[in-house]
């Protein structure tokens, strides 16, 4: 495995109207006293990883597998501004020799070792394909300077999870300085795009790659036609909502079924959990009959995902688990590890059933149906025809004072199931919060940042909960078994852990619940809910 040291890569880049347009150029440069001479034309291959939200691409970088005359290479590199045609780029290139197998695996320690904070703890995905047929040539300009000229003709291929489609080709030309003052490459450069008429390139492979194949990146936030409005009749709301989580749940499904990436599960239960809590909310704006209909399914669904969820979350933090126990034994926290995953790969399995049985398809076509009607001119609903600016703020006033009635209940008396209660009212309040954001402009966007960190603090604390649950039922079912002293030890302590980590939670959420019972928040709140 050869590795590159990391460089700076300087180079211009150019749209060119078609391939012919090349040999144009090149005929310019010899005519300007310009060495060219051509190299060997390159077919390669890129396939590009991220995790399914783009976290490295959110973060400014790249990473690319690429095939090109028999070799391998992994390359990581960053998307740097590209202003008048020349783009300046951090690059890492590491050779990879046989068989790569899974390209997501990552199995390059170099490039590994630098994206691993940043996708932590998702996985990679291949997410589309770009193919190019390269032709290169060697330039040595007037003064020394060596430039690699080269005429890309590029296609472009969704991969992964992402819809299957192709896109229209891209001509483009690259100057890449190879050696020699960065002045050369600027004096070649002017000389062709001032005789052509060049366009400049603003954007990478990668950027024109996403923006031809219409690749969606994940959001939580609806795209216009399907924000609420403050003048939107309420049932008309509802379809909105309705439809746009029902797009979040469907884009995660495949994902699910593949088992890419845990985190497919927990946002697809997150949509179930919403579209429950917009019908629990708004149900008076729902034919009776439906509303109950939907709540019930929805409920049914969402219980397929919470077994999986639950037991991917214990996953998930057994390394910090083995990392905070003083004694953490490599078997038995390989034998744990094994009864959970065959657990959940039982649970997975009746997930998997579940969303390909007829009732999971009849369920999902009568939502999509229900979403997309014509909205009835006499609803026998009774708020179907208020308007969204009328109701919104009793819905979630209402919500709000049971948050507050329940945190101060939980004061008062700190049990466990105060606690999860209060998550619950939280999770409420914070959903009727951003179903109608949009429509509130960014009034309401310091409330629910507030609100997610008491909400993440309070299922931290449930998390501990269903932990300590767990490992009461592996030993009651492992109960009259012969078992490695040491898997035992391990799981006293995670249970002792796990206290401890409770207690923590609590004490924050007394900090954090002082600084939100405060008149100061009901008063902002309320301006809020009142702005224009």
């Amino acid at each position: 495995m050869t590795t590159q040291p990391a460089a700076t890569e300087i180079e211009y880049k150019y749209h060119l109207p078609d391939p012919e347009a090349g040999s144009a150029a090149v005929n310019l440069l010899r005519s300007k006293g310009y060495r060219v001479s051509e190299r060997r034309t390159v077919h390669q291959e890129d396939l590009y990883l991220d995790t399914f939200d783009w976290r490295l691409f959110k973060s400014g970088l790249s990473l690319r597998l690429r095939r090109a005359n028999g070799k391998t290479f992994f390359t990581l590199k960053s998307l740097g501004k590209i202003e008048g045609g020349r783009a300046q780029r951090r690059e890492i290139e590491v050779e990879v020799p046989g068989d790569i197998g899974d390209p997501a695996a990552l199995k390059t320690k170099e490039i590994r070792q630098e994206v691993a904070g940043i996708i932590h703890p998702r996985k990679l995905i291949g997410q589309l394909a770009v193919r190019t047929e390269r032709r290169p040539y060697l330039v040595i300009c007037p003064e020394g300077t060596q430039v690699e000229l080269a005429f890309d003709t590029t296609g472009f291929s969704s991969r992964g999870l992402n819809r299957p489609r192709n896109a229209r080709r891209l001509y483009e030309m690259e100057a890449e300085l190879k050696k020699g003052e960065p002045a050369g490459l600027e004096n070649m450069q002017l000389n062709l795009a001032g005789q052509f008429g060049l366009v400049p390139s603003r954007q990478s492979k990668l950027e024109t790659a996403i923006e031809r194949l219409d690749i969606r990146f994940p959001s939580k936030n609806p795209p216009p036609q399907w924000e609420v409005r403050r003048d939107d009749r309420l049932d008309r709301a509802v379809q909105k909502i309705l439809s746009f989580q029902l797009r979040r749940f469907e884009e995660n499904v495949p994902g699910v079924l593949q088992d890419i990436d845990t985190e497919f599960v927990h946002q697809a239960r997150v949509a179930t959990r919403r579209m429950r809590s917009l019908i629990r909310l708004f149900s008076s704006a729902i034919p009776e009959k439906t509303a109950s209909y939907l709540a019930d399914e929805l409920f049914w669904l969402g219980s397929l995902f919470g077994g999986v969820r639950d037991l991917d979350v214990f996953l998930l933090n057994v390394p910090s688990f083995a990392g905070a126990i003083r004694i953490a034994p490599r078997r038995s926290i390989a034998a744990l590890r094994e009864q959970i995953e065959d657990e959940r790969e039982v649970r997975l399995e009746e997930l998997k059933a579940g969303l390909a049985s007829a009732r999971c398809r009849l369920f999902l076509s009568r939502l999509r149906a229900f979403a997309e009607r014509a909205l009835p001119k006499n609803p026998s609903a009774p708020l179907a025809l208020a308007l969204v600016q009328n109701v919104a703020p009793h819905v979630i006033t209402q919500r709000f004072d049971a948050v507050i009635a329940q945190g101060r209940k939980v004061l008062d008396k700190p049990k466990l199931k105060n606690f999860h209660k209060l998550r619950i009212q939280f999770k409420r309040l914070r959903y009727a919060s951003e179903f109608v954001s949009p429509a509130y402009g960014d009034a309401l966007e310091a409330f629910i940042a507030q609100m997610v960190k008491i909400q993440d603090c309070l299922g931290e604390l449930q998390d501990t909960v269903f932990t300590r649950s767990l490992i009461e039922g592996l030993l009651r079912a492992w109960k009259g078994r012969v078992l490695d002293p040491g898997l035992l030890f391990m799981l006293g302590e995670i249970y002792e852990l796990q206290c401890e980590i409770a207690r923590q939670r609590q004490a924050e959420f007394k900090d954090a619940w002082k600084r939100f019972d405060q008149e100061a928040t009901r008063t902002a709140f309320d301006a809020a809910l009142k702005s224009a």
